[in-house]
């Protein structure tokens, strides 16, 4: 049994290799032009996501009970972090629908958990907020 899962492992990083040079010789532009892409994409994503004052502070004290600087910044990096992995993903001539919205979301969350700690269900109440804007990064993808 560890055999054949040593065996999908290899199989897996092999086509993972095999997938990144593929993708890296028949890109259709530079590097430079995709991370270009990507900036502006990201901008657009967050421009549209963006909150007033008084609506991130809401969303803030949600989140982690309480507002302050650190809370705030905590929030705008998180919110800034979407926003660069959806420009990424779909640069890369990903579909984004609601699903893999979703799933990016969770994943990107998943990397701030240590700054959520401070509160009670803060990841998922992060998490929830972040799928709320939706139909916000939907209209920034057209």
């Amino acid at each position: 049994m560890t055999n054949k899962k040593g065996k999908f492992f290899l199989a897996g990083i092999f086509g993972a290799i095999v997938g990144t040079v593929g993708g890296l010789l028949f890109a259709p532009q530079s590097g430079q032009e995709t991370r270009k892409d990507i900036t502006l994409l990201a901008k657009k994503i967050a421009d549209q996501i963006k909150n007033s004052a008084s609506d991130t502070q809401k969303k803030v004290k949600e989140v982690f009970g309480q507002v302050t600087d650190e809370t705030k910044q905590t929030y705008n990096k998180i919110q800034s972090s979407l926003s660069s992995r959806v420009a990424s993903v779909k640069t890369a001539g990903k579909l984004i629908d609601k699903d893999s919205y979703s799933q990016i979301v969770e994943d990107v969350v998943a990397e701030f958990k240590d700054d959520l700690k401070t509160t009670q269900n803060g990841a998922q109440k992060m998490v929830g907020q972040l799928k709320k804007d939706w139909l916000k990064v939907k209209k920034a993808l057209v």
